[in-house]
């Protein structure tokens, strides 16, 4: 019985320090991420489509909020937007703006550089955005 007993407590001790981990992975990305982007590029991708690309402009940002809400602020020719962001484990990031959800990818992910390869989900036909943002 003891045998049953210390191994039970040894597999929680070890999920415990798993799922630690992975919640200690997504925070620290989201710490990030947080901060304002100017965007560099914008390509958009529709099946069936050429890929359309639009060069940002020195007005245009993403402005990801540290805040209970996970507010991002985008910026498109002086044009502002808010939304949600939610950073999570694995890398991935979900943008929801403009009634759209941003299911993504981050690809790259430095002090100065982030790409986001993204699915709109519910677009017909499938949609992809990949962005390119520099500080």
């Amino acid at each position: 019985m003891k045998k049953q007993i210390t191994f039970a407590i040894g597999l929680l001790l070890i999920f415990a320090t798993i799922t630690s981990c992975k919640k200690d992975e997504g925070t620290q990305l989201r710490d990030n991420v947080v901060g304002r982007w100017q965007v560099a590029k914008v390509e958009t991708t529709v099946v069936g489509s050429t890929t359309v690309t639009y060069t940002g402009v020195s007005t245009d940002y993403f402005e990801f909020r540290n805040n209970e809400a996970n507010e991002v602020v985008i910026s498109f020719n002086g044009i502002n937007t808010t939304g949600i962001y939610n950073v999570l484990v694995g890398e991935r990031i979900n943008i929801t703006y403009n009634g759209k959800l941003r299911i993504g990818q981050i690809t790259t992910g430095t002090a100065n550089k982030l790409e986001i390869t993204a699915n709109v989900e519910g677009a017909t036909p499938q949609t992809t955005e990949k962005y390119y943002l520099t500080r």
